[in-house]
Order: C-alpha cells, then structure tokens, then sequence
C-alpha cells in the first residue's frame, strides 16, 4: 500500500499564492486593455495614414490577447497549489 504525504500550506503562504496568482492575473488584464484599446485609439485619432496601420489595428490586438490569455492560465496554475 502506498502511503501519500499531504502537502499542507499554511495560511500565509496560501495568501502569498494568492497574490502571485492575482498579479498575474492583473497583469494579463493591463496586457488586454493597453493591447486592444491602444492600436484602436491611435486609428480614431491619426488614421490609417501609414501602410502598416491595418497591421497594428489587427496583429497587436491579437498577440495581446494571446499573451493575456497565456498569464491567465498561468495565474491558474498557479491557485491549483491551494487545491491540496
């Protein structure tokens, strides 16, 4: 029979878990915001007067998007520690 440890956190490293997990968290969201609104804002504003600006308006809101959907499951990862 094989006998498991049981891996107990105490209570402050759960909130220091907690923490990593909601700043990265928080930094996927800022990624997200600057990311979509930012190339948008430009275009309202100056246009699409240079031959890259669909570019931006298109590629930086989706690599954006990607990366913060890339820390947000980094941010799961790392709460799944409080699961044990």
């Amino acid at each position: 029979m094989e006998q498991t440890e049981a891996f107990t956190l105490s209570d402050a490293e759960k909130e220091q878990t907690k923490l990593r997990a909601t700043f990265l968290n928080n930094i996927g969201i800022g990624v997200m915001l600057i990311g979509v609104f930012t190339p948008i804002a430009r275009i309202a504003y100056e246009g699409t007067g240079t031959s890259n600006g669909l570019f931006w308006l298109v590629g930086s809101p989706i690599a954006c998007f990607i990366l913060s959907l890339i820390l947000h499951l980094g941010a799961m990862k790392i709460l799944e520690r409080l699961r044990t």
